[in-house]
């Protein structure tokens, strides 16, 4: 058979119909859709971040497991972590008392760090120098315990304190940012006081009142 004997589809090549056109088109919006969608949320960012709670100092915090409430922050260059020894620092030492109401099941908190005025992060580590270790807080019943971390002067001034479950795991996680409000005269006035600040024990029992 001749080319000019050839049916006219297989001498032109077949032309696209409107079905066909129609459905590279809906391919094409669906691909330039989920371009858009991707760019402008990076998924992976959204996965790690943690939820922030904001509160300020004497405001409870509403965390997925616990209310959690920040008491007046103190400092100084000498901490008293009640086990009979005193420890000197050349920076501040801070101190926040907290109040943890688990909610649902017993929680023990483990993540805690301080967001400095200075830019820098400090983690406080169980066991350092620095210390959060609240123990188990049991539903309706308040658990007191006192968080103190060792910082230069400068961090202080528009400091926030974060507190968590998992201490080695936020993502997706409820976690309290809390302003503790300080100024540049706290840390100075901190900074040149040598009265120790007492690092409360962990307790049940609200602290006694001074």
């Amino acid at each position: 058979m001749s080319t000019s004997d050839a049916p006219p589809d297989a001498r032109r090549g077949r032309r696209p119909t409107a079905q066909t056109l129609g459905a590279g088109a809906a391919v094409l919006a669906a691909l330039a859709v989920g371009h858009v969608v991707v760019t402008a949320f990076p998924v992976d960012e959204r996965v790690q971040a943690s939820f922030l709670r904001p509160a300020v100092v004497g405001e409870p915090v509403e965390l997925r497991y616990a209310r959690l409430t920040a008491g007046e922050p103190a400092g100084s260059t000498v901490l008293d972590p009640d086990d009979g020894s005193l420890l000197a620092t050349p920076g501040v030492w801070l101190t926040v008392p907290l109040t943890i109401e688990a909610t649902g099941q017993p929680r023990a908190l483990g993540f805690a760090e301080l967001i400095g005025g200075d830019g820098r992060t400090y983690l406080v580590f169980t066991g350092g120098r620095s210390s959060f270790l609240p123990g188990t807080a049991q539903p309706g019943i308040a658990r007191y315990a006192t968080l103190s971390v060792e910082v230069p002067p400068e961090a202080l001034p528009g400091a926030h304190l974060r507190i968590g479950l998992e201490q080695k795991d936020q993502r997706r996680e409820d976690v309290a940012d809390i302003d503790l409000g300080l100024t540049r005269a706290d840390a100075d006035a901190w900074a040149a006081d040598d009265t120790p600040v007492l690092a409360g024990p962990r307790s049940d029992e609200p602290p006694e009142q001074p």
